[in-house]
């Protein structure tokens, strides 16, 4: 078996089989929700948007105070 023939089987192929499998399942669309107007009424619960995450734990007991929300502009890190 020459070099080159090795080298076009080993690369080759699987080159070959990625691209088939990529066009496969890129040409295909999936199912899409339907676009939201805001025209329509809103059907779902309201969504906060907060601009900090409370903190769920401490780290091991150190700085345990009672401030659950942290850092931020005011500097309490």
């Amino acid at each position: 078996m020459s070099t080159a023939l090795t080298h076009s089987l080993l690369g080759g192929v699987p080159l070959l089989l990625f691209v088939v499998l990529a066009l496969i399942f890129m040409t295909r669309k999936g199912p899409h929700p339907a676009t939201y107007k805001l025209s329509e009424p809103w059907t779902h619960e309201p969504i906060l948007w907060a601009a900090e995450e409370p903190q769920d734990h401490g780290h091991g007991g150190h700085d345990s105070h009672g401030v659950t929300i942290g850092g931020g502009a005011s500097g309490k890190w």
